[in-house]
Formats: C-alpha cells, sequence, structure tokens
C-alpha cells in the first residue's frame, strides 16, 4: 500500500473515530438529561401532590380542632397542624423558587408562573391565603372555635373547592411539560440513534467490518437504558408498584373503557394510619421499610386482579378496581385492610391499634364519556376521611354514585 493510500485511510479512521466520539458522547450527554429531567420532573410532580395532600390534611386537622373537646387532644391537633402548616409552606416555596437539594428547578414556565401569579388562578395568593387562614385559626380560643368560624368555612371551602382546583390544574400543567420535555429528548435520542447507526453501517462496510459486533452491543445497551427509563418513569423508586403518573394513565384509559362498555369502576384510596407518629418512633428507614411492606400487600393481595395499585402521594395509596361494583369494591378494601394488619408490624405510635393499620375510602360508579374519574376519586377521598374521623382501620363507602350529570343511589 502507497504512502498516499495510507495517509487516506489514516484519514478516514481518524475521521470515523472522531465521529463516533462525537456520537457517543452526544449520546451520553443525551442520557445523562434524560435522567436530569426525569429527576427533576418527578421531583417536581410529586411535590406539588404532596402539596395538595397537605391542604387537604390542614382542612382536615381545622375541622378535627373544632371538633375535639378535651384539651389534650386539641392541643396534639394544634401541633399537628403547625407542622403541616410549616411543611404546606415550605413546599410552596420550593415550587416557586427551587431548591438544588430537592431537584427543584429555579424558574418557572411561563404557563406555571400564570398559574401561581395572573388571574384567574393566582395560586400563590391563594396558598398564602389559605395558610393564614389556617395559622389564624390556630390563634383563635377555645370559645371562637365552633363549625361557622369564618376562618374554618374558608379552610374547608378553599380544600375542596378553588385551591383544590387550582392546585390540581398546577399538577396537571407540571405533567404536560414534563412529558412534553421526554419527548423531545427521546425525538433527540432517536435522533442520535439513527445517525449513529448509519454511521456505523457505512464505517463497518468500508473500513473496519467487526464494528458491526459493536454497534449491536451498544444499540442493546441503549435498548436496556430506555426500558431503565420506562421503568423509572411509571414506577415508585421506594415501593416498586405503580407511580401517580401511572395512575392517572391507567384510571383514564379504565374510564374510557367503562364508559364504552357501561361497565362498573371502583376506586379505593388507603391511608396509613398514624404514620408520622410511626416515622417519629422508628426513624424514617423504618418508615420506608414499612411503606414497602404495606405497598407488597397490597399488591399481593389483588395479584389475580385486572386493577392497579399506586402509590398515591406520601403514606397514601390508591387501587383501581375494574368492572368492580360498590359491593364488590368494599368486599376488596376490607380483605387489603386484613391483610395489612395482619402483617403485625408492631406501631407505638398508633392510637387505633399496637399494629401498623389502615383506613380505606371506597368508591365505585358506572362511568359516563362527560364525566371524569377525578369525580370518583373526590368521592373515595372523602369515603377515606370518614374512615379516618370515625376511629381508623376500618373501611368507609361513598354517600353516593356520581355517573357525569348522574346520581345513582
Amino acid at each position: 500500500m502507497n504512502p498516499a493510500s495510507v495517509r487516506n485511510l489514516q484519514r478516514k479512521c481518524f475521521y470515523a473515530l472522531t465521529t463516533l466520539a462525537l456520537l457517543a458522547t452526544a449520546g451520553y450527554l443525551n442520557l445523562y438529561q434524560i435522567i436530569e429531567t426525569q429527576e427533576v420532573s418527578a421531583a417536581v410532580i410529586n411535590l406539588s401532590g404532596r402539596q395538595r395532600m397537605l391542604t387537604q390534611k390542614a382542612a382536615l386537622l381545622s375541622l378535627q380542632l373544632v371538633e375535639s373537646k378535651r384539651p389534650e387532644q386539641q392541643q396534639k391537633i394544634r401541633r399537628e397542624l403547625t407542622e403541616v402548616i410549616t411543611l404546606l409552606e415550605k413546599t410552596h416555596q420550593g415550587l416557586i423558587h427551587g431548591d438544588a437539594a430537592r431537584h427543584l428547578p429555579s424558574h418557572l414556565s411561563a404557563q406555571m408562573r400564570a398559574i401561581y401569579f395572573e388571574p384567574p388562578d393566582r395560586l400563590d395568593i391563594k396558598m398564602q391565603t389559605f395558610i393564614a387562614a389556617s395559622r389564624a385559626l390556630l390563634k383563635e380560643t377555645n370559645n371562637n372555635l365552633s363549625y361557622n368560624n369564618p376562618r374554618l368555612q374558608y379552610i374547608l371551602s378553599a380544600a375542596q373547592g378553588e385551591l383544590l382546583q387550582t392546585i390540581d390544574k398546577a399538577v396537571s400543567q407540571y405533567q404536560a411539560e414534563s412529558e412534553k420535555a421526554n419527548r423531545k429528548i427521546q425525538n433527540f435520542a432517536l435522533t442520535v440513534l439513527i445517525v449513529t447507526l448509519l454511521v456505523l453501517t457505512l464505517e463497518a462496510l468500508l473500513i473496519f467490518r467487526p464494528m458491526i459486533r459493536l454497534l449491536r452491543r451498544e444499540a442493546k445497551q441503549l435498548s436496556d437504558y430506555n426500558i431503565q427509563l420506562q421503568q423509572l418513569s411509571t414506577h415508585d423508586a421506594l415501593t416498586g408498584i405503580a407511580n401517580r403518573r401511572s395512575f392517572d394513565e391507567f384510571i383514564h384509559r379504565r374510564w374510557q373503557q367503562a364508559a364504552g362498555e357501561l361497565s362498573w369502576l371502583a376506586v379505593i384510596m388507603v391511608d396509613i394510619d398514624y404514620f408520622k407518629n410511626y416515622n417519629d418512633t422508628y426513624g424514617h428507614q423504618a418508615g420506608d421499610a414499612c411503606l414497602r411492606q404495606v405497598a407488597a400487600s397490597l399488591r399481593d393481595s389483588l395479584h389475580q386482579s385486572a386493577g392497579l395499585v399506586a402509590r398515591y402521594g406520601g403514606e397514601e395509596f390508591a387501587v383501581v378496581l375494574p368492572n368492580t361494583d360498590l359491593k364488590s369494591a368494599y368486599t376488596a378494601a376490607e380483605i387489603l385492610r386484613q391483610s395489612i394488619e395482619d402483617r403485625c408490624i408492631p406501631h407505638l405510635g398508633s392510637h387505633c391499634s399496637k399494629y401498623v393499620t389502615v383506613s380505606l375510602g371506597v368508591a365505585a360508579t358506572i362511568p359516563s364519556l362527560s364525566g371524569s374519574p377525578q369525580s370518583l376519586i373526590e368521592q373515595a377521598d372523602q369515603a377515606l376521611y370518614r374512615a379516618k374521623n370515625e376511629g381508623r382501620n376500618r373501611v368507609c363507602t361513598a354517600a353516593s354514585i356520581i355517573t357525569g350529570a348522574v346520581s345513582l343511589l
């Protein structure tokens, strides 16, 4: 081979390796960006869902404060409500201003800024007003604590009405932005993959055929990464069951299907009783282990069902049961409750049992295409709150069944 041919081959090899290096770097950076985007999206969505849960908990504690007659019980509720308000304010500030330690972005999108600061939503003002009203209620004397207290009325109204709707709108926007960002990054990843395949094929044919084996290995590795990313995006990292995003997608599909088939659809909301006390007593690592055991019990109890068990947020879980009426859903919920109690997980901080227990709210409906699964979830939530108010470690059903604009008793 003459020197000119050697130099030409050397140039080709150099360009080939440089091209491969650039493509490999782009693929690595893209993969890193996907993982980072998933972490940020998961943190924001989980925190906004937590914000929703905290407002509901604040409303529940406010109501319990008015209903409570014993001074020691009132003091306990005041402490819990103070902690919830503090955590709610910290969560709200983190969503607005960001927190690098919790993977929260420091800048809001234009759509999110509109939801937080512009009419008609103004979530920032609504949240500050809600927090201020909750703190003001804490300062009320026992003589002024009644169902007619205007601050209590505002808290209950906001937690079930305008504030709740605006928070749900923010959560939906966060999810939409996350999905849009993921699609954009995935499209770029697909482009990088296609270009890589073409370059590797040409170089294998023209320069070194053994690189075909490398191409296959890299393609398989990229496929494995995609599978892992899909797993991360649809499953809760701590418990291994479906996450809130999977729950929302699943119940939406089942709602549409049940509406077309005129079949029943049931939702069970599950909350671990006195879980904060559990963390305070045994520590957060033990609390994580408890969450995993509860999730496993819920999953195993429905292993033959076509339903879905998901972590809804914090210590709250959600179960979706297609083709299940209210009576059958109640039976299933009682099985879930008993299965967790039968695990005999010690809980010295519980006020209703010496073991870990759960409270469950059940609702069922025959969906309509004009309706929304949110109404069914809210019915189950209300039943869950009633179960907790009535002493916990029990199952309560919704007072009515909503199907679009029709109410079936």
